[in-house]
């Protein structure tokens, strides 16, 4: 090769042409409607078929919590409930910091929500109960 093909080539890469205007904000700070996470079911089964659909259950801690339609702060909230009640807990966020909760009516608190049984396999739940998703740090766990 020639010498002048290495010149040419390094003074091609130096091109000082500008370039072209771009935000380089992140895409969420560049849309002016606020982000929503949608909806993300309440899963039960998640234990498999020889437990119950959802296995632990829970009491609520915190004065009022809101019941959100998925595992985000910037989700909808579809309920609140209040300190004492209890509630089926069927899953968790990744992160953890989020429960996937069936709640039994309030004057019927021992009504299972049909998740007191074992189901086939993994799926949304679909049943006439409350479900959404609450903060982990509101709940105290316990046996059933």
């Amino acid at each position: 090769m020639r010498p002048w093909f290495f010149a040419a080539l390094l003074l091609a890469g130096c091109n000082n042409s500008p370039l072209p205007e771009e935000d380089f904000r992140p895409a969420a700070e560049q849309t002016s409607a606020p982000l929503s996470p949608g909806t993300r079911p309440v899963r039960i089964g998640e234990q498999g078929p020889s437990f119950a659909a959802c296995g632990i259950g829970g009491d609520v801690i915190a004065p009022t919590i809101p019941v959100r339609a998925a595992p985000f702060e910037e989700a909808a909230v579809i309920d609140a409930i209040e300190k004492g009640r209890t509630l089926f807990v069927c899953t968790r966020s990744i992160d953890q910091r989020w429960l996937g909760v069936v709640v039994p009516p309030a004057a019927a608190p021992q009504e299972g929500c049909g998740v007191s049984s074992p189901v086939g396999s993994r799926r949304p739940y679909e049943g006439a109960c409350l479900s959404g998703w609450v903060p982990a740090a509101a709940v105290r766990a316990r046996a059933r």
